[in-house]
């Protein structure tokens, strides 16, 4: 065998740390049970006695003044409790990988999560203090009303976007029945026409409630006894508002994730 400090890709002076950190690296790297290539057993083997006579003190000493390794008998000891430690420390990595993976599942499981509660909350939330009180959201002058069109074109296209993300990852359509293939159980909870439900009925139960809570609160004017421009207004106000509110908030909810570096 050649130079031990070599084979490791150390120099002579390397720490006992040093050492170790280079075994497992190339441990990891040509042990059987993970490379396929021919010479990775005999290179493996070279590794372990390296390694083995290197972190012994008293062996290296003997090595760094003789420049020969230890006895047959010993080295072939070595190699047996080298290779168990070198499969403990593959298996090790590979739990520290699925560990990891499941981890990162969770943290994208929870950020969608948390997107698809901000969109719900805020667009029903919104509806209902739009059509609770629409005179405090009447655009006033041309800058306004422009303004409030074009975030009602972008936040319309981000709700939409959002909905589709949303319905995309809990939701399923329910596949044809057939009588030659087997129906698949799907993997998601919801069904997507309960899903579409859910999102309509709570807006309409939205509009309902802030026109309703409006009236028993008399935030609409007393011109509502003799005409329907305030419920009009309500209903104009809580289709065009909640899509700019839900833009506004998933921007936010979005900094704030990069901001914490999730």
């Amino acid at each position: 065998m050649g130079d031990l400090y070599a084979v490791l890709g150390i120099n002579r002076t390397a720490t006992s740390r040093e050492i170790k950190s280079a075994y497992r690296r190339l441990a990891r790297r040509y042990h059987p049970d993970v490379n396929s290539d021919p010479v990775a057993p005999s290179k493996f083997a070279q590794i372990n006695e390296a390694y083995h006579t290197l972190i012994d003190p008293e062996r290296r000493r003997t090595y760094d003044r003789t420049g020969s390794v230890s006895s047959a008998a010993h080295a072939r000891q070595a190699n047996s409790a080298a290779a168990r430690a070198a499969r403990r420390a593959y298996y090790q990595e590979r739990a520290d990988r699925i560990v990891n993976e499941l981890l990162q599942r969770e943290r994208e499981e929870t950020r969608a999560r948390g997107k698809a509660v901000y969109t719900a909350v805020t667009l029903f939330v919104s509806t209902f203090i739009v059509a609770m009180n629409p005179g405090l959201f009447e655009p006033t002058g041309v800058f306004w009303r422009v303004t409030v069109v074009l975030l009602f074109a972008i936040g319309v296209r981000h709700l939409y976007n959002s909905l589709k993300e949303h319905l995309d990852h809990y939701t399923y359509r329910p596949s044809r029945i057939s009588v030659t293939r087997p129906v698949r159980r799907p993997n998601k909870r919801f069904k997507r026409s309960a899903a579409w439900a859910f999102v309509i009925i709570g807006y309409l139960l939205s509009v309902s409630a802030g026109i309703l809570i409006g009236l028993l609160t008399e935030s609409f004017s007393a011109e509502l006894l003799l005409g329907d421009t305030n419920i009009a207004d309500a209903f104009l106000y809580a289709l065009v508002y909640p899509p700019i509110a839900v833009l506004i908030v998933d921007t936010m909810y979005l900094l704030n994730l990069r901001s914490e570096g999730l």
